[in-house]
């Protein structure tokens, strides 16, 4: 299955047709399977095959820009092909102005003005000057511009104030790139300045793989955007504005849908709504045992759908599924409702995904390692995500201080600035053991 086939956000074109069907996760219209018990590393591989890199389409600069580049920009010459002048100013050789001074002027012939319309650069005439304009090649022999602050801005003679050193005011052959040079890798992120460097290539268009585009939708009867209110209270939406963050901030394109209560027929009529622009859906609550939670029934008569038992901590219940599309299958995957254990499943298996789909070749975030401040255990048999507090000790070495991995409290996850990752195998870390951390952004 390739998830991103709707790519009017960086074409203009409305839907691709698919060209990978079966995605392992699709077990037939309208299936749902049994809660199973799935490894992280199971279920890590399974959302991988769900979500593969998309088509590689061919569009403008002006369209490229937040999609990431599926070929090396290369120079196919030097960059300048000669030397350039760097600054409006008279051509000249730097050895002609030994004796200039603001007292005692050099005053040399002007001996044309150089144009860009000319077909090659004419060569120079010693004590002589040629006016040239920023970025005019050179012309042959001439070894310096002098700016024309530095002269009396003369037609027929002008008059140099300063000296200048040979190579002054001049931008050498391939200064801006060599032959053959790659001047923005594959896998690059394309912004304004990677954008800049295409248009110096003289590309109008690149080969890119689309910014995908993530519809987030929070499912629960107690959910209330922020700044609203009812009688009987309510919870605020958190967890799909930081979800929309994390998507945001792995390369992705998020939507997110306001909250949608524990309707069947509600919830179906949003992700249908939402499918025409969704090369991948992220679900969050709506998976627990209790009689009005829909998510698993909507997603299993929609399409296909896993309920997983994940062995990760904190929350275990995730889900995995596909909706079909006409042409194209749409991904879903299915996260807890509560703040911290959507961030640690979005850390743990979908961050890397979406990455990938991305076409990025960095997909995992930065490790680094530190000693702990506190003591910990990590249980066996699941994998554990311990969000923690990094600073440095007295020594000044790297330090982290564990905020704990059940009933993570809001301020205590936002307060959080990477995770150390443990498991399923048990361990006890105590106070001043080195672990391993990856930073947490977003």
């Amino acid at each position: 299955m390739i998830p991103i086939v709707a790519v009017r956000c960086v074409t203009r074109v409305t839907r691709v047709p698919a060209i990978r069907r079966g995605c392992p996760a699709r077990a037939g219209h309208g299936t749902m399977g049994g809660m199973s018990a799935r490894s992280l590393a199971d279920h890590r591989d399974a959302v991988a095959q769900a979500l593969r890199p998309g088509l590689v389409l061919d569009v403008l600069l002006a369209d490229a820009v937040g999609a990431t580049l599926a070929e090396h920009l290369v120079a196919g010459a030097d960059l300048p092909p000669a030397p350039v002048a760097e600054r409006d100013g008279y051509a000249l050789l730097a050895e002609d102005t030994a004796e200039a001074g603001p007292e005692q002027p050099v005053t040399l012939a002007v001996s044309h003005d150089v144009s860009f319309d000319a077909r090659a650069p004419r060569r120079h005439v010693r004590r002589a000057a040629a006016r040239i304009p920023s970025g005019a090649p050179v012309p042959m022999g001439a070894d310096a511009v002098v700016p024309l602050t530095d002269t009396d801005g003369g037609v027929a003679k002008v008059a140099i104030l300063r000296p200048v050193r040979a190579g002054d005011g001049v931008r050498p052959a391939g200064f801006d790139a060599t032959s053959g040079a790659v001047l923005v890798s594959e896998g690059t992120r394309l912004g304004p300045r990677q954008i800049a460097a295409a248009a110096a290539l003289g590309r109008v268009r690149v080969r890119v793989r689309p910014v995908p585009r993530v519809v987030v939708i929070a499912v629960g009867d107690e959910l209330i955007e922020p700044g609203a209110s009812r009688p009987g209270g309510g919870v605020p939406e958190a967890t799909t504005h930081m979800i929309a963050a994390l998507v945001q901030e792995a390369g992705a394109k998020p939507y997110r849908v306001g909250a949608v209560p524990d309707d069947a027929l509600q919830l179906r009529a949003a992700l249908e709504d939402q499918l025409v622009r969704a090369d991948m859906v992220i679900t969050t609550g709506g998976l627990s045992d209790a009689a009005q939670d829909t998510v698993a029934e909507v997603l299993s008569r929609m399409g296909s759908f896993d309920v997983v038992d994940l062995q990760l901590r904190p929350g275990r219940r995730h889900g995995l599924g596909v909706i079909p599309a006409g042409e194209r299958d749409v991904p879903v995957v299915a996260l807890p409702g509560s703040p911290a254990a959507a961030a640690m499943g979005f850390e743990a298996y979908v961050r890397r995904a979406v990455r990938v789909l991305c076409g990025h070749p960095n997909v995992e975030r930065a490790p680094f390692r530190a000693r702990s401040r506190r003591r910990w255990i990590a249980p066996p048999g699941v994998v554990t995500g311990m969000p923690v507090v990094v600073d440095r000790d007295d020594s000044g070495r790297l330090a982290v201080t564990p905020l704990g991995a059940e009933n993570l409290s809001l301020a205590d996850l936002a307060r959080a600035d990477a995770v150390v990752w443990s498991g399923p195998e048990p361990r006890v870390v105590d106070v001043g053991d080195e672990v391993q951390c990856t930073v947490w952004g977003g």
